[in-house]
C-alpha cells in the first residue's frame, strides 16, 4: 500500500477519497442550478395550481378536463405521487405557461412568464364575467 491511498483531510470534512483526490460534487446542487425540482416539491406545486384552478371537486374537475383518472389525480393532490413526464405535459397542454410557470417560475424565461400573465388574466376574467352573470340573475337584470 502507498501512503497516497490514505486520505489527507481530517475526518469528516471529506466524505470519501476517491481515485483521482478530487472532491466528488453532490447532485442535489447541480439539480437546482438547471431548474429542476425535487418530486416532493414537484408535485407539491402541481397540486397547489390544480386547487387554485379547481377549488372545489378539484380531482373531478381535472378529470373532465384532461381525462387523466379521478383516482392518479387525488394521488397527486394527497402527495403520494406526483404526474409522469406524459402527465405532466398533458396538464401543460390543457393549462397553458400558467401551469409551468407556477411549477417552476425560476427556470421560466421572461417571454414565458408574460405568457403566463396573459393566460392567467383570462382565465380570471372569464370567472368575473360568470360571478357578473350570477349576480344579474340573482338581482333580476337590475
Amino acid at each position: 500500500m502507498t501512503a497516497s491511498l490514505f486520505p489527507t483531510s481530517p475526518i469528516g470534512r471529506s466524505s470519501m477519497p476517491t481515485a483521482s483526490r478530487k472532491p466528488v460534487r453532490r447532485s442535489e446542487g447541480v439539480f437546482r442550478n438547471l431548474g429542476v425540482l425535487e418530486p416532493q416539491i414537484f408535485g407539491a406545486r402541481i397540486a397547489e395550481f390544480l386547487r387554485t384552478i379547481h377549488p372545489q371537486k378539484t380531482a373531478a374537475c381535472i378529470e373532465a378536463d384532461t381525462q387523466i383518472s379521478f383516482k392518479t389525480v387525488e394521488k397527486w393532490l394527497s402527495g403520494t405521487s406526483s404526474p409522469s413526464g406524459n402527465t405532466y405535459h398533458r396538464l401543460i397542454e390543457v393549462y397553458g405557461p400558467e401551469l409551468f410557470v407556477f411549477v417552476n417560475p425560476d427556470a421560466s424565461p421572461a417571454s414565458l412568464q408574460e405568457a403566463a400573465r396573459i393566460c392567467r388574466q383570462a382565465r380570471l376574467e372569464r370567472q368575473a364575467a360568470t360571478i357578473r352573470q350570477q349576480l344579474a340573475e340573482i338581482w333580476g337584470g337590475r
